[in-house]
């Protein structure tokens, strides 16, 4: 059986005639509220895991090492700046260590007549420094990384601000400062009664009235208590440091030790040094052994600390930001699996229940 094959128009051959090939009705998935939401959480999330890798890219990290420290024959520079409630004619200061040096060979500390009230702004200085101090010492003991980004506490390292006004009356404190260069070795720098006189094999504190007039206070206050070149990062925990005391027999002790600390960074190395301290104040009674006075008693650590500039690279970053990009390509496509794959079903689920309701109805 033949079947006709006639001839077509034009018309028809260009109505048949679909150079764009279709999409099947069953392969075309409408957008939904669920993917949108997913893409802006996801992209807001990504956007605030990018600014994080940057900061931490621009932030300052250190990394800390112990080792032995080995240079013996280095120095060790002390820096003090000490005020006595006591008149600078009644109290002297002196250093001795285990090589019997005197404090000639050391430096030279200087001693002015000032008061022992401060002024407003010293006094705001001062509490400052010392409620910070106190803040570090007492409730954190691992702030290392803060230390070196908080340039407030790095501000009030810098010395106390100069008297402007005058009280009108008689200098009745003694403000003891200056920097001295001491071995690394055993020492006690001391604030005593009296005058210091150098003789052979030691000093003596020479006290009496022909030797001025008498210590009656040790009260004291600690503005400047460092070891080395001041650096950012480094504690003092001892500068802030306030005593008052009504008692003229009275002896203050700080047992120091002190530890050499290098910090490299990638402009510079800073060799200077670290210490810690403890403190002991003890009335000095009729038959007690000791004088009254302020010591400090110091002592080198064996070990070093070596603070260093973690780097990172720009090719740390950008690698750090491939995998993040990454992780969220990765994350994005696994939350969408899940929606894609338990949503529909929870959909025909709805539409189950509301056509069984409505035919009860």
């Amino acid at each position: 059986m033949l079947r006709y094959r006639g001839k077509k128009f034009a018309l028809d051959i260009v109505k048949e005639l679909d150079s764009f090939p279709k999409v099947q009705e069953d392969a075309y998935e409408p957008s939904t509220y669920s993917s949108v939401t997913l893409t802006v959480l996801v992209s807001i999330f990504g956007l605030w895991l990018i600014i994080s890798e940057v900061r931490f890219f621009l932030q300052e990290r250190y990394v800390y090492k112990f080792v032995p420290d080995i240079e013996y024959e280095s120095k060790l520079p002390l820096n003090i700046d000490i005020t006595v409630a006591s008149p600078c004619d009644s109290i002297g200061a002196d250093i001795v260590d285990t090589t019997g040096q005197n404090m000639m060979l050391f430096g030279e500390m200087i001693t002015d007549d000032t008061w022992w009230d401060m002024t407003e702004e010293q006094k705001v200085h001062f509490d400052q420094m010392r409620v910070i101090n106190e803040y570090l010492r007492e409730d954190y003991h691992s702030m290392k990384d803060i230390l070196w980004m908080f340039d407030d506490y790095n501000k009030l390292k810098l010395q106390l601000p100069i008297r402007t006004e005058n009280p009108g009356v008689l200098p009745d404190a003694c403000r003891i400062h200056g920097s001295l260069i001491l071995n690394k070795v055993t020492g006690n720098f001391h604030i005593t009664p009296g005058k210091s006189l150098i003789v052979p094999g030691g000093h003596v504190h020479l006290t009496g009235p022909f030797f001025g007039p008498g210590a009656t206070n040790f009260s004291h206050r600690i503005n400047q208590f460092s070891f080395g070149i001041p650096a950012k990062g480094i504690l003092y925990p001892l500068e802030g440091e306030i005593h008052v005391t009504n008692e003229s027999d009275i002896s203050f002790k700080y047992f120091i030790d002190v530890v050499a600390t290098d910090v490299k960074s990638h402009s510079n190395e800073i060799k200077t040094y670290q210490y810690s301290a403890k403190d002991i104040q003890r009335p000095i009674k009729h038959g007690n052994e000791g004088m009254s006075g302020i010591f400090f008693q110091y002592d080198t650590n064996a070990l070093k600390v070596i603070i260093a500039e973690d780097e990172m690279t720009i090719l740390h970053l950008i690698i750090h930001l491939a995998s993040t990009l990454g992780g969220l390509f990765l994350l994005f496509n696994f939350i969408k699996f899940l929606l894609d794959k338990f949503l529909p079903k929870t959909y025909s689920i709805r539409k189950v229940n509301k056509s069984a309701s409505r035919e009860k109805s």
